[in-house]
């Protein structure tokens, strides 16, 4: 079905109370009396009543990218996004030959002599370059001059292994723009803080020249970068622009960072640091490993700061966002302009032992698809009791991995291997949309795969949405190692998933190998089935949950809308990076799609001990519910 003919369903009213729109609920709440309840009901207030428009059709949506036939795609720059005329400047591509495991050196990354990937600009070829013989399909070209400023349109052409040459999917619109007009600050050498001296960067056009800034032992000044335009910082190939240690407070706001090196900062005492309405521009000197996904980040922060923490409003298109051992942060808000958006490859947002962030309406999108692997998203290591809420996450090998709190009202697309990797005991994770968008990129392990003898995991009122013969996801939607215990798997919907291939075909199931298992689910009921592609598939493994699985489950069409599953996902990222769409109305669109139509055995089916009006699914019809509050809190 063509998108633009997709019908349009009125959203359904919530029930909700008078707290603060952009309060922060604790990390790992209840769901009880959070922000939520406050959020505005309407056309313009991210749900509730009203027609939802389908996303913008500005540019182009690729088509889904086939793991079996050759293609080859841009991978950087994304659509509508800006860059600097004379500066630096970087493309990469994907390139995808089912035929190259017959070059050398027999095991990735192939070095086909025939192969290689032409990059055009406004139509003129500006490079060629043959397979890179370190990174799996890792696909550069730079460009040392840059480009002049005005619109360009960027595409490239592959030629496989043994085959003809073909077009990227879709062509890529960019702006360059003339330097901008700002005093100048200019770097003759490598700059040093030390005292208390601040770095006050202020409405300045900073040159860097190839030299790094960092900061002698002690150094207790502030650093200072507010609306102005970073380049030039060290250079290429593992090396880091700024890297300063502080005790003073950081603030870096309404700055552009393009064609510059890393920046590391750690904040130590009670300094509080600010990032906010920042852009981390796709042409920076970030390194991409293709097999390491440890190698590029373009922002590491850590510390033991006790200071107030917050990230907001920032566009990030190359790198990890790595923060380390500092607790406490805001990351994004509950309005679209306190998103932060990361479209591009390895934009990944990763916490190690950073206890009680609170990650809310993010756009997450690691560009992954054709090679760059061993990828994840959003990441949480060891220590987290985070709350993430109303968060778009998109793409990689496991698009979440070690979360530990309360995941809720979420919308994931797309895995290469598992949509969720390992979670923390005691987790609670509810009310998301996980929906597949693309072809087999690789072996299936489950969408949720837990293996680390995690306890007390939490699973309610889901939608998992398998992506059916496209997608043609053959693993469990669940698969519970030995040791794995589940408190509660309950209100779900499981569908649009292909025979399971493994020992036990069930779809909630043990390891590959397991065809029975040991009680490691407590309870298990009230979840819908509908999966016509897997009907040699049965809903349970045997004897992995404690009591009688499943005695008021349905097995019924859940009657979403017509185009579930949507395939390609119809996402103008252009509109998202510019701002002019934001990630109330993704929300919005996305419960549109998969609010139950009248008559849905879903509505008001759910476990009656959650109340009256709760349904099954992620998505709610009927009786208003309290907890049906997917893409109605996020606010433009």
């Amino acid at each position: 079905m063509q998108c633009d003919r997709i019908a349009l369903f009125l959203l359904f009213c919530v029930a909700c109370g008078k707290a603060a729109p952009n309060a922060s609920p604790p990390a790992g709440g209840d769901g009880d009396g959070d922000v939520a309840d406050g959020a505005n009901q309407g056309p313009d207030g991210g749900g509730g009543a009203g027609p939802v428009e389908p996303p913008p059709s500005i540019d182009p949506v690729e088509p889904v990218w086939l793991a079996e036939a050759v293609g080859a795609r841009v991978k950087s720059p994304n659509q509508r996004m800006r860059f600097t005329a004379g500066l630096p400047f970087r493309i990469l591509a994907d390139g995808n030959d089912p035929r190259a495991y017959q070059c050398p050196p027999g095991h990735p990354p192939y070095v086909c002599p025939d192969s290689s990937m032409r990059f055009f600009v406004d139509g003129t070829a500006v490079g060629t370059v043959p397979p890179d013989p370190a990174n799996h399909n890792l696909w550069e070209l730079r460009l040392p001059a840059g480009l002049p400023a005005g619109d360009h349109t960027i595409t490239v052409r592959f030629t496989p292994h043994g085959a003809p040459a073909v077009d990227g999917l879709v062509p890529i619109y960019i702006t360059v723009d003339p330097p901008p007009q700002k005093p100048v600050v200019e770097l003759a050498q490598d700059l040093v803080l030390a005292g208390t001296t601040n770095l006050d960067w202020s409405g300045v056009f900073v040159k860097g020249n190839g030299h790094t800034v960092t900061s002698a032992p002690g150094y207790a000044g502030k650093v200072i970068i507010r609306d102005s335009f970073v380049t030039g910082l060290a250079g290429f190939d593992n090396k880091i622009g700024l890297r300063v240690t502080t005790t003073g407070a950081v603030d870096i706001t309404g700055s552009t960072f393009e064609a510059t090196a890393p920046l590391q900062l750690a904040v130590n005492g009670t300094a509080p640091i600010t990032l906010r309405n920042n852009e981390f521009r796709a042409n920076n000197f970030v390194t991409y490993v293709s097999a390491d996904p440890e190698r590029s980040p373009i922002l590491d922060l850590s510390g033991n700061t006790s200071g107030a923490k917050s990230m907001q409003g920032n566009n990030v298109a190359a790198g990890i966002v790595r923060i380390t051992g500092m607790a406490g942060w805001q990351i994004g808000g509950l309005r679209d302009s306190q998103s932060n958006v990361f479209i591009g490859p390895r934009c990944v947002l990763a916490l190690v032992d950073s206890p009680g962030a609170v990650i809310q309406g993010n756009y997450l999108h690691h560009d992954y698809y054709g090679g760059f692997s061993q990828g994840f998203n959003l990441r949480l290591d060891n220590r987290s009791n985070a709350l993430a809420e109303h968060n778009v996450i998109r793409d990689s090998s496991w698009p979440l991995q070690s979360f530990g709190g309360e995941f809720r009202y979420n919308l994931m697309l797309n895995s290469g291997h598992d949509f969720v990797r390992s979670l923390q005991s005691n987790t609670k994770f509810h009310h998301n949309i996980l929906a597949h968008a693309q072809a087999p990129q690789s072996g299936y392990d489950g969408a949720l795969l837990l293996f680390t003898g995690e306890q007390g995991i939490a699973f309610d009122n889901n939608t998992v949405d398998a992506g059916g013969s496209t997608a043609r996801f053959d693993g469990a939607a669940l698969s519970l190692a030995p040791g794995v215990s589940l408190s509660s798997l309950r209100n779900n919907v499981f569908t649009q998933f292909s025979n399971v291939t493994w020992a036990g075909r069930a779809l909630i199931a043990g390891t590959k190998t397991e065809s029975s298992g040991g009680p490691r689910v407590a309870s298990a009921d009230y979840n819908a089935f509908h999966n016509p592609l897997a009907t040699n598939t049965a809903h349970y493994l045997p004897g992995l949950v404690a009591n009688t699985a499943g005695p008021h489950d349905v097995s019924a069409d859940p009657a979403f809308d017509p185009a579930v599953p949507q395939l390609p996902a119809r996402i103008d990222e252009g509109s998202l990076w510019r701002r002019t769409y934001g990630v109330s109305h993704l929300l919005r669109y996305y419960r549109a799609l998969y609010t139950p139509r009248p008559g849905s055995p879903l509505i008001d089916a759910g476990d009656p001990t959650d109340g009256p009006g709760a349904d099954i699914g992620a998505i709610g019809a009927g009786t208003p519910h309290a907890s049906d509050r997917f893409g109605t809190v996020m606010q433009p």
